[in-house]
């Protein structure tokens, strides 16, 4: 096997091992982490669907998630204005309060992280970043 592709997807696994790890100790799940922080990158609201198709991940897994923030009373699933079975996730003042405790700090890092390269180096990564996974969809 190629190195340099064991190499980016050791790489990658320890990217994604950071984030479940941060999930652990502040007692969510990866799930649940990366719902909040959408939430919070995208400063809308959004369905279920929307974070299925976001993430990738079936939307079994989403919902199980949403309904122990909901549980927990983290998060509220209201209808959509324009349709009764769309369900919107918006977020309780408990929720608002973990977001402040917990995901803000997550991009408070992920940008001083990102800070400590230059920009050439920022733009390089994302945009050679960007043509692997666009040569990898084609080659999938």
């Amino acid at each position: 096997m190629d190195r340099d592709i064991i190499q980016f997807n050791r790489l990658y696994r320890e990217l994604d091992e950071i984030y479940h790890i941060y999930a652990k100790e502040h007692g969510l799940s990866d799930s649940a982490l990366w719902i909040l922080y959408s939430l919070v990158e995208s400063n809308t609201r959004m369905t279920q669907k929307d974070m299925c198709r976001l993430w990738h991940r079936p939307p079994q897994t989403i919902n199980s998630a949403l309904k122990r923030l909901e549980a927990q009373e983290m998060l509220r699933l209201i209808p959509a204005a324009d349709s009764q079975k769309t369900k919107e996730i918006v977020l309780t003042d408990s929720g608002r309060d973990l977001v402040s405790r917990i995901i803000l700090p997550v991009f408070q890092a992920e940008t001083r992280a990102l800070r400590c390269m230059s920009i050439e180096e920022r733009t390089l990564l994302l945009s050679m970043t960007a043509k692997y996974v666009d040569h990898l969809k084609e080659e999938i």
